[in-house]
């Protein structure tokens, strides 16, 4: 029953299925509480304790005014609320028998006690056609307050706030009445000053009568042990039950204990007192077993048990239920569930302004805000929540394909970043620890053993927009929507401010460039890439190691390449073939070279091809709108090269060394805001709701081509010929008719890039693809979307292998997490959602994969797959298709 082990963690989640407002006057009763309500001055009734009956279904509730109602309960919102009597005071204790206890349970009877002292037993089953409602008797006996009732067999236990436990035993003799008649036979005492709860379970063993565990205002709790009597006159135990106390134990909280439950099944008493402390004390050991304080510095108001799922359900008076774990003694999740005082500000502050209220004779909910009681209703996993002045039922739904990590944001999480498991520390332990970044200016530190939040960093002056973590120095580094990237050092606490970008910081990466050489790539809104030696062996401090533009209007767009050869080339045709020459002093800001523009390229390829305006128009739009926002970047580590994308639809893939352009890949018909590598494989999601694979650097490109026709002499205007890009070619041919060229008329210019399409389209989101990431060990692809979904594929079939649906969340980021099978999604919603992925059940058939290591491609042969190397062919010979 306690297993630590992790992967018995559950996944909860809380909804609300309806509410409905408390009426301040009910159906049913003979005459109206006109003189009862018309007492209560200047404030309507409030309810003031609450009791379900299993057996009829029926929540009752007792109100302030004396008035004792109850609400036929199923999982379509109630009607009416019925009326059943009143006390002459504030109603303090409710209870109904269950079908087998004695005559009280067949005749379904009612049992109150009120602040008057008195004990009323009531019959709705409107035996009395004059009256529905019939008060059976009136028991006298208390001097105070009745604080609890518990009907046991033939008996009524009660204990109030005079500080005793009466028992009242059905008189015997009168079988022939309608009704069951009790008198006090026992009175049981010693406790210390007021009573103020009880409560009754039983194991359900054959002989075992139960226990009752009393508790009073000094912390106490004193246990009595009903016995059978044994009846000489008929050889057998009799109906009659004498009590004693077995045992009592000091000082189980330092203040009253307003709240006990006894659960026999785990063999342990809950218990709740004004010190803002809810206890588990195990009655076998007689020890403590767990200890919750309340987090919010407010008062517990009520206790419900979940005896499937070993959770312990505790509302407060900030309006939050807490959900604590009995097998590992944590708490488990929260949720508002009322509205607290004083608004949000209150609740986050822990404040209270009734909690002095409920102190009163009147128990926990007498004149406390907050939840008055969570009760387990109707089936299994519902719960009725009652207030004050509502009743609103509730699904805690178990066994979810997620769960919410606690303590998270407070808006839309952006970035979340998991380490792969190095070596943290002179302890040597592997470290696994997550980062989250998210727009409520915070970044948080979470512990990978039970994902508990250990660290919230906040930033003072910029937004967050970006976030990623040097593992090798323990350094965070954060871009910021005013353009600055921070160098967050988590062992000193100091921070270093980089400033190149002039508009927001949209991607940071770490790359391997060089062997001992690791180095921060960043892009931006303003279309440049940056490169910086944040951590040098040579102790330098950071710095900018280049830079270059990399969409926008003077950024290569797929009609000019790098080669200096072709530069003049293209500057005798009069453009410029786009060389990027990045200059490590270069100031913020600073312009690139000349290129020429998408806008003049359209123009002079359409004159070349005469092209009338409608078409030059449709061209300018191929080559890209005006957008020139950066949205995703990747560092490829076998192939050496830098993938950028963005707002103008095109990818673009630049040479690590000297930062040439190299070629793009065009198929998206909006905006491409993520990207990921598996080996030979470019994945991209768009705006467009589709996820499309690229050839990452075609190995039959134009480039490879004419690198193998310089060294053979042989013409390679066929390999460019057979690009799959037709407009490429075109515009290539168009604007090779007005430079030299020594490879058949090409200039060199085109002869290096390339213009990919897609090896394969996957369609399944319904909403903006805004993260993706390789399983380790499938190589399953795993996206996800603001329509909620998590989505596992097999790529390379193009089918869903398993969906994960949230229908009230919006997915921004996801992260996979190298301790464990769990993906990591960041939502709109502020949460942090866990989703544990079982390789076993998602790993499609059998196929060429390659090894992967921790979660990052390890320097293989970048072979293809035989199910998509007949589409990376058929692309190098200008017939690829979308898939």
């Amino acid at each position: 029953m306690y297993s630590d082990d992790e992967e018995a963690e559950i996944a909860v989640d809380i909804k609300r299925l309806w509410d409905v407002k408390i009426p301040l006057m009910s159906q049913g009763q003979k005459e109206p509480l006109k003189p009862i309500i018309s007492a209560a001055k200047n404030k309507d009734p409030s309810v003031v304790c609450t009791h379900y009956d299993v057996d009829r279904r029926r929540f009752f509730y007792g109100m302030d005014n004396g008035a004792v109602c109850f609400w036929p309960l199923d999982q379509s919102r109630p009607n009416t609320s019925r009326f059943v009597g009143a006390h002459k005071g504030p109603v303090s204790a409710i209870c109904t028998p269950r079908k087998g206890d004695g005559e009280l349970g067949k005749a379904g009877l009612i049992v109150t006690g009120s602040v008057d002292s008195s004990i009323k037993i009531w019959d709705y089953q409107g035996k009395v056609i004059l009256d529905p409602t019939v008060c059976v008797q009136t028991l006298y006996g208390h001097s105070g307050t009745v604080t609890a009732l518990v009907i046991l067999g033939d008996y009524i236990v009660s204990s109030s706030t005079d500080g005793s436990i009466k028992m009242w035993r059905q008189e015997e003799g009168r079988g022939q009445l309608v009704y069951p008649w009790f008198e006090l036979q026992a009175t049981v005492a010693g406790m210390e000053g007021w009573v103020r709860c009880m409560a009754y379970d039983n194991s359900g063993a054959v002989g075992d009568l139960g226990a009752i565990f009393a508790a009073d205002e000094s912390g106490g709790v004193t246990k009595v042990l009903p016995e059978a009597v044994w009846d000489d006159s008929i050889q057998r135990l009799s109906t009659r039950m004498d009590f004693k106390i077995d045992h009592r134990v000091e000082r189980l909280h330092d203040r009253g204990i307003s709240v006990i439950r006894y659960v026999a099944k785990w063999d342990m008493v809950l218990t709740v007192a004004y010190d803002q402390c809810l206890r588990a004390y195990d009655v076998k050991s007689s020890q403590v077993r767990h200890a919750w304080l309340n987090e919010r510095g407010c008062q517990f108001t009520t206790l419900e048990v979940n005896t499937e799922f070993d959770e312990v359900l505790a509302g407060d008076t900030s309006g939050v239920l807490s959900i604590f774990s009995v097998r590992t003694g944590r708490l488990m999740v929260t949720k508002q569930l009322v509205a607290p005082p004083g608004g949000a500000a209150a609740s986050r502050r822990g404040i209270n302004a009734h909690a002095s209220a409920a102190s009163g004779a009147g128990g926990p909910g007498s004149g406390a805000s907050g939840i008055l009681s969570v009760t387990a209703v109707l089936g299994r996993q519902l719960y009725a929540v009652a207030t004050g002045r509502e009743l609103s039922l509730w699904l805690i739904e178990h066994e979810l394909e997620y769960n919410v990590a606690r303590g998270g944001h407070e808006k839309a999480v952006i970035s979340l970043y998991s380490c792969s498991g190095g070596v943290a520390g002179p302890g040597g332990d592997h470290d696994y620890r997550i980062f989250s970044a998210s727009i409520d200016n915070t970044v948080r530190l979470w512990d990978p053993y039970d994902m508990a939040c250990i660290r919230v960093m906040e930033e003072m002056y910029s937004e967050l927009s970006a976030m990623t973590f040097y593992e090798g120095w323990n350094l965070l580094v954060t871009g910021h929507d005013n353009g600055d990237i921070r160098l967050w050092n988590l062992d000193t606490g100091s921070t270093v401010t980089l400033r190149q970008h002039t508009n927001t910081v949209t991607s940071l990466e770490l790359a391997l460039v060089h062997r001992n050489e690791e180095l921060l790539i960043s892009a931006s809104y303003d279309g440049w890439v940056v490169l910086w030696d944040i951590r040098s062996l040579r102790g330098e401090e950071p710095h900018m190691v280049a830079k270059f533009r990399a969409h926008g209007p003077d950024a290569p767009n797929g009609l000019a390449s790098s080669s200096s050869k072709g530069a003049a080339a293209a500057a005798a045709a009069g453009g410029s073939s786009g060389v990027q020459t990045p200059e490590p002093a270069a100031p913020a800001g600073a312009p690139a070279s000349t290129s020429l523009s998408r806008s003049e390229a359209a123009k002079a390829a359409g004159a070349a091809m005469g092209l009338g305006p409608s078409a030059v128009a449709a061209l300018q739009g191929a080559l890209g709108g005006p957008d020139t926002e950066i949205l995703a970047l990747r560092f490829d580590p076998l192939k050496k090269v830098i993938v950028t994308a963005g707002t103008d639809r095109v990818i673009k893939v630049w040479a690590a060394t000297g930062y040439e352009y190299l070629g793009c890949h065009t198929g998206h018909t909006d905006a491409v805001g993520c990207l990921a590598l598996d080996s030979n494989f470019l994945f991209s999601g768009s705006d467009d709701c589709s996820i499309c694979l690229w050839d990452t650097v075609p190995a039959g490109s134009a480039r490879a081509s004419t690198y193998a026709g310089l060294r053979t002499g042989a013409n390679p205007v066929p390999a460019l010929a057979h690009s799959s890009s037709m407009l490429s070619g075109q515009a290539a041919a168009a604007a090779g008719s007005g430079g030299a060229s020594s490879s058949g008329g090409v200039p060199p210019a085109f002869q290096l890039t390339f213009s990919g399409r897609p090896l394969k389209t996957l369609k399944g989101h319904t909403r903006s693809v805004t993260g993706l990431d390789v399983l380790p060990s499938s190589g399953n692809l795993v996206s996800c979307s603001l329509d909620g979904q998590l989505l596992v594929w097999d790529y390379v079939s193009g089918t869903v292998l398993h969906r994960f649906t949230h229908e009230s969340e919006e997915f921004r980021c996801l992260a996979l997490r190298y301790d464990r099978p769990e993906v990591l999604v960041g939502t709109v919603q502020a949460n942090l959602l866990r989703y544990t992925i079982h390789e076993a059940a998602v790993a499609g058939p059998a196929k060429t994969r390659l090894a992967r290591g921790a979660g990052r491609p390890l320097a293989a042969e970048p072979g293809l797959p035989e199910d998509l190397e007949a589409l990376a062919l058929e692309e190098q010979h200008g017939s690829g298709s979308d898939g």
